[in-house]
Formats: C-alpha cells, structure tokens, sequence
C-alpha cells in the first residue's frame, strides 16, 4: 500500500475506521442471513457447516498468522539495517580522525553530508519505494575517499584495515535498506487473497443458527473485529518507511550529532 496525496492509508486513522466498519459490515450480513435462510436447514446442516468452518478457518488462520509474521520481520530487518548503516557510518567517521592530511578531513565532510541528504532527501523519497540519486553518489565518493587512503605505518595499516571493514559494512547495510524500501507492501493478488479469506470466513459463520441472537452477534463481531486488527497490522508493517507506523532515521541524526563532537562544530 503506497501513499497518496493526502492521508496515508497505512494510518493510525484508517485503523479507526478499518475495524469498527468490518464489524458493521459483519453484522449487516448476519442480520440478512437470519432474515433470508431458512431457520430448518440451517439446523439441519449444521454438523457439516461447523467441520467445514474449522478447515476454512484453519486455513485462513495459518496464512494470515504468517502474513503477519513475515510484515513484521521485514519491519523489523529494515530498522535494524538502517541502524547498522548509521553505525557503520559513524565508525568511519571515529576511525578516520585518527588519520592525518586533507583525506581524513574530506572523509568527515562526506559522511556529514551524506548524513544530512539520507534525512532531508532520501527518506523521503523511501515512501515512495525509491532513492535519492544525490545520496547515492555522496556514498560512491564517501566509499572511494576511504579508499585512496594510503597507510604510512603499522598502526594505521592496522586502522584502515578495520575503516575498510567498515566501509563494506556501511554499503551492504545501506544496499539492504533500498531493497527494503524498494519491496515493502503486498503484492494485490496478496491483498486480494487476505480479504477475500477473511470475508469468506466471516461467512462460514452466518450458517450456525444460535438461538440467542445477541451471542451470534457478539461472536460475529468479535471475529471479524480480530481479523480486521490482524489486516491492519499487516498494513502497518508491510511498509516500513511509509505511514504513521515507520522506521525512523534516528541512527543518522546520532551520527551527525557523533560528527559535530568530533569537529567541534554545529549543523545548521
């Protein structure tokens, strides 16, 4: 699910409205069905209904258990790759100070403005399942300044060593951010798949006949209230750079604030 121009639809709003109208729309249903099937044969099949009910809820249970579970993993992998890019960042910036010549200076000034364009530019852009050219050659240099380095003794042979490290680190981290960015939401078949499970199931449960028509009321609504809650969690995470429920760029803001300590200077 993507943003629109006006209210992102994974929101917290939506979620106020996505539940409470599947429970309406559920019991709307229901009242037709007691109003339309006959009372008889509903008894009648309703050993068979309930066996039928338990294979078709198992199943949707299962798949939307794992759609669920898989939402929140890749929100989860998102956030914990930006953090380790930031990281990765900052330790470019701590090991370089230890380096002498215009290099070591040209190192810090890259990784501030790479800092500031991932904030200010690129995720921004994240939203929208792309990147920010600008961005993406700030880390090309960044990566080839870190490299012309060249060592003049042990120790900062030692140093580059581990600096190169964490250059690699720093791009295959922000190359498994892009590609979270690039991949978040669901498939529509997906999306078509989930609702149409959870309608169907919601159904299945309009062919028991309770006698006590608040408690059919109070199990339908229940049903459909919980899988409307697991829809929505799948909203809000299958996006982890988009909506109101979103990785943050918190890691590149301590980075900077790491930078400013280091040149004992401040960013506008």
């Amino acid at each position: 699910m993507r943003k629109g121009r006006g209210m992102s639809i994974d929101s917290y709003p939506v979620g106020l409205l996505l539940v409470p109208c599947c429970v309406v729309a559920s019991l709307a249903g229901l009242h037709a069905s007691r109003r339309w099937l006959p009372h008889d044969e509903l008894v009648r099949f309703q050993d068979v209904a309930s066996y039928l009910f338990a294979v078709v809820g198992t199943l949707y249970a299962v798949i939307l258990g794992l759609v669920v579970v898989d939402s929140m993993s890749k929100f989860s992998e998102a956030r914990l790759a930006s953090e380790a890019e930031s990281n990765a960042l900052s330790e470019i910036i701590l090991f370089t100070t230890q380096f002498p010549g215009d290099g070591s200076r040209r190192v810090r000034d890259l990784a501030g403005d790479y800092a500031k364009s991932v904030i200010e530019t690129e995720w921004p852009t994240m939203a929208q399942h792309g990147h920010a050219t600008e961005t993406h050659k700030i880390a090309i240099e960044l990566l080839q300044t870190v490299f012309a380095y060249e060592p003049k003794s042990s120790r900062e042979e030692q140093l580059f060593a581990t600096q190169v490290q964490a250059a690699a680190d720093f791009w295959n981290f922000r190359r498994t951010r892009l590609v979270h960015a690039s991949q978040s939401g669901l498939p529509t078949l997906e999306w078509m798949v989930l609702i149409s499970g959870g309608v169907i199931t919601v159904v299945f449960a309009y062919f028991f006949k309770v006698e006590h028509l608040r408690l059919q009321l109070a199990m339908t609504s229940m049903l459909a209230a919980v899988i409307a809650l697991n829809l929505y969690l799948i909203l809000m995470f299958a996006s982890p750079f988009s909506g109101d429920l979103q990785v943050v760029p918190e890691g590149f803001h301590l980075t900077r604030v790491i930078l400013d300590e280091v040149e004992g200077h401040h960013f506008e």
